[in-house]
């Protein structure tokens, strides 16, 4: 499908100190950036993830990956959705998995070819020069050139076990979360957490509302499981910052 007209531009809020953000990437490697674009346009993001996004459930299981759109999986029985959970559990509980929700919105920095207006307008922006300056100055790597970009969402059980985001065949220089999900709270899970050499957790990021999470593609992190009480779902855009 063609992509649509886009809707107003995704503009980054006022105030950022980039020089202060630059100082702390350097030091650890990672980043939490608050309030990261103009509250607006986050909360007309979050309205079209939520509302207007075709997802499928992407389902890993060692080098395995499944990607099932939701209308799919919805129609399957019970029965074989209580199969395809239970032999996911299985599998995890011994070697590297993951679950939870994606629509791919730009693989090469090209724009968003759905019919979301508000998709085709934040992968305008991700490959804009007013959010790749700022990354390349916060984290020093002149060469980054392009952002691609998912949606991902994750809900009750959903999670994504420990990995790095190395590829070199991609030529990824950093990884970016962009948190779009309203008052999150710790205890419901989906965690964004990094682990040391020791195998301890050595910090966590809580998916806070409109943040943005940068990290080395060397930073061996994870997403902890969402709780089964957690009340909504815990949605961000995500990706790599590559060269080409």
């Amino acid at each position: 499908m063609a992509a649509q007209t886009t809707s107003a531009p995704i503009r980054l809020a006022a105030g950022h100190d980039i020089e202060a953000y630059a100082r702390v990437f350097q030091r650890a490697h990672r980043i939490h950036i608050a309030q990261f674009l103009n509250t607006e346009d986050a909360l007309r993001l979050h309205k079209t993830l939520v509302a207007d996004t075709p997802w499928q459930l992407t389902a890993i299981q060692g080098q395995y990956f499944s990607d099932t759109p939701e209308p799919e999986l919805q129609s399957l029985p019970a029965e074989e959705r209580a199969r395809l959970e239970a032999e996911l559990h299985d599998f995890a509980a011994r070697d590297f998995a993951g679950r939870y929700s994606t629509c791919r919105l730009s693989e090469q920095g090209e724009l968003y070819q759905g019919s979301a207006p508000e998709l085709v307008a934040l992968t305008r922006f991700l490959n804009g020069p007013a959010f790749l300056d700022l990354v390349r100055r916060v984290t020093g790597r002149t060469d980054i050139d392009f952002a691609d970009a998912q949606a991902t969402r994750y809900g009750p059980g959903d999670f994504l076990h420990p990995h790095f985001d190395r590829r070199p065949d991609k030529k990824r220089a950093m990884a970016y979360v962009l948190n779009l999900t309203p008052k999150w709270r710790v205890e419901w899970g989906g965690l964004l957490g990094f682990i040391g050499p020791d195998n301890h957790l050595t910090e966590a990021y809580t998916p806070a509302w409109n943040a943005l999470n940068l990290l080395d593609v060397n930073e061996l992190h994870y997403v902890s499981c969402v709780a089964p009480f957690a009340p909504q779902l815990r949605y961000s855009i995500t990706g790599w910052l590559r060269s080409r």
